[in-house]
């Protein structure tokens, strides 16, 4: 790997954490540490890791407490293997913790060599599956560029409030040659924004969006004629659907909004 991976080691007894960090440390990782599961989310907050190691028994907020909240609340870390430390976990502990999908255990005392494989192993298979995404986002966005000129470069941009939330995509994008631009919820509140430079417009729902597109719509799905794609939460209301609808913006695509999927539906418009 070119950079070092992050690691956030999540652990309440001081000994076990200074030596989960010092042996991730010496293999070449950048470990980050948390003393419970509330300090953990005030990290996440502003970083996202490459893999989490937590404990399950913690103060505040413990490991399955930390991991729901993940899986259900924070879309953005979705592809971060998360990994179990436990001392005695029982059958139920561990049927829990698969359905809230957790990657993996590891059981205390820790043998520090197989944290190591099984890290190895977690991190590995990320970049495995990322690796075969990028090859199929390529293929799409190879067969997209064939209905354009070749000297022209795709224009996109967001509609988004925090970036972070829509991460992948950027990332894909950018590293496909995309040009990327992204529209603040701000700018679009006090209409300072244009998408005439664009080709597709990506707007990632939101209250302040669902206000603009039910009372201001000029400029998004009217006179433009570029492509503009919703990213919305799969539970909308018929009253949202409609508001949609009536803006001129006629492609959805659900959380958690699959590059794959993004890019097949840019190449259909295109080819329309």
């Amino acid at each position: 790997m070119s950079e070092k991976s992050t690691i956030l080691c999540v652990e309440d007894e001081d000994m076990l954490l200074q030596d989960l960090k010092e042996e991730l440390e010496d293999e070449g990782y950048e470990v980050w540490t948390a003393k419970n599961g509330q300090a953990a989310l005030e990290i996440l907050q502003e970083e996202k890791p490459d893999l989490i190691i937590s404990d399950m028994m913690m103060p505040k907020l413990d490991g399955p407490g930390l991991l729901r909240h993940v899986r259900e609340k924070r879309p953005g870390l979705n592809d971060v293997p998360f990994i179990f430390l436990t001392a005695k976990a029982t059958r139920d502990d561990l049927i829990e913790g698969k359905r809230l999908g957790v990657d993996d255990y590891l059981t205390k005392p820790v043998d520090y060599d197989l944290l190591l494989a099984t890290v190895e192993a977690s991190l590995g298979q990320v970049l495995r599956v990322k690796k075969q995404n990028q090859d199929k986002l390529r293929r799409i966005y190879n067969a997209i560029q064939k209905q354009r000129s070749a000297s022209e470069e795709l224009r996109v941009s967001f509609v988004v409030q925090n970036p972070a939330s829509v991460r992948p995509i950027l990332a894909a994008l950018n590293e496909l040659g995309c040009t990327v631009s992204v529209i603040s919820e701000d700018q679009l509140v006090k209409k300072s924004f244009s998408v005439e430079g664009s080709d597709i417009l990506f707007i990632v729902y939101s209250k302040i969006v669902h206000y603009y597109l039910k009372y201001v719509t000029e400029g998004i799905g009217k006179d433009w004629k570029g492509i503009s794609v919703l990213l919305a939460p799969s539970n909308l209301s018929q009253e949202q659907r409609e508001c949609i609808k009536d803006a001129g913006i006629s492609n959805t695509v659900e959380y958690p909004y699959p590059p794959i999927e993004i890019f097949k539906l840019l190449m259909q418009k295109m080819k329309t």
